[in-house]
């Protein structure tokens, strides 16, 4: 059997899926995790999505390794999208935040509503997906990853001090 290269897109397919098909048959205590569930998967659609296109230009592979292997990958993915769209990247940052909520806010309830708001917000990103990677260059990267880590340094040198 050829396995077909994974699509992020089929994380939202999903997420829609479970808002869609399950939400409303599935037994009541599954409904938190069923909301988070669609949170987590619109979020991760988007993310990956803009990774890979962001892999597979021409870029440093300093740079590749950082966004292959590292947790930086999620602030350099949206930084680079900042500098080509700023309010694209701030839906990311939004969406993302939504996901940290539903992920490690257990005392907090998520609701279909905020399932219907994280949807409407990936749809608002998908829709200028292939704009805003066509604009991407290196340097926006680059400049995303510089700016990354002079708020680290700033933070490291804080703490310290």
């Amino acid at each position: 059997m050829t396995y077909k290269t994974f699509e992020p897109k089929t994380f939202y397919d999903l997420a829609i899926y479970i808002k869609d098909q399950l939400l409303h048959i599935i037994p009541q205590e599954l409904t938190q995790a069923a909301c988070r569930t669609c949170i987590g998967r619109a979020y991760y659609a988007i993310f990956l999505s803009f990774r890979d296109k962001i892999l597979a230009l021409s870029i440093r592979d300093e740079l590749r390794k950082r966004i292959e292997r590292t947790n930086d990958a999620h602030a350099i993915v949206v930084e680079s999208i900042r500098r080509v769209d700023f309010d694209v990247g701030s839906y990311i940052v939004n969406l993302r935040s939504m996901r940290n909520r539903a992920d490690y806010r257990a005392n907090i309830a998520i609701t279909p509503s905020d399932v219907t708001y994280a949807f409407k917000i990936t749809n608002e990103i998908s829709n200028k997906s292939a704009t805003i990677v066509s604009r991407l260059k290196e340097s926006d990267i680059v400049s995303a990853w510089e700016k990354i880590q002079k708020e680290r340094e700033k933070r490291l040198s804080i703490g310290e001090g």
